[in-house]
């Protein structure tokens, strides 16, 4: 009597006994066209909670005040960093004079000396941006890390927890991107050889 084999369909139609994850991924999933943000959100040396993040802000589906309202009228919308204005994700990404200054500093004069502060902007330059290869990744980095960081600032003072001041976020941000610059480095040192160079000299 003969044993059955198991085989794995591929994109193709034909069927294999080897399993292939990728290939089943993209036989299952439902496919739509490529958005023009993604370039700027899913690259190779983004830390994958920040990218995730950052992917559910541009879609503007962070449950922020403005949002709430919508299903909770006796919400509290107005802004956990400032306190003065409705919150909004444009608000909080960066327009709140907290977040404002978090982004100013961090990104200090990486791209330019003048910083923009309108999300629209930001995201077409995170996406659109034709610096040299070092330069791309820290402004892309930079973006979602102080994404993160803002955002879990938000939900740390929203419960009620001991908030940071701005000089204490900004030097953790700090530290947290020469350290991904320092394991990129270890993997691979030519390729990224002057992006300590470049980061320390954007003050």
């Amino acid at each position: 009597m003969l044993e059955d084999d198991c085989l794995w369909k591929r994109e193709s139609g034909d069927f294999r006994t080897g399993f292939s994850t990728s290939q089943t991924w993209n036989l299952i999933r439902a496919h739509a066209p490529k958005v023009s943000w993604s370039t700027g959100i899913w690259f190779p040396e983004a830390t994958p909670k920040f990218a995730f993040l950052a992917w559910i802000a541009i879609q503007n589906r962070l449950a922020t005040g403005d949002r709430v309202l919508r299903w909770n009228p006796q919400a509290i919308s107005i802004c956990w960093l400032c306190k003065r204005e409705m919150e909004t994700r444009d608000h909080i990404f960066f327009e709140c004079a907290y977040s404002k200054e978090v982004w100013r500093v961090t990104v200090g004069n990486l791209v330019g000396s003048g910083v923009i502060y309108q999300w629209d902007q930001v995201v077409r330059l995170v996406v659109n941006g034709t610096w040299e290869r070092c330069v791309k990744f820290l402004f892309r980095y930079c973006f979602q890390a102080v994404v993160y960081a803002l955002w879990q600032e938000r939900n740390i003072r929203r419960a009620e927890e001991k908030s940071q001041p701005i000089s204490c976020l900004i030097a953790r941000l700090e530290k947290l991107v020469r350290n991904r610059i320092t394991s990129l480095r270890r993997k691979n040192w030519r390729k990224y050889e002057k992006t300590m160079e470049v980061w320390m000299g954007r003050i």
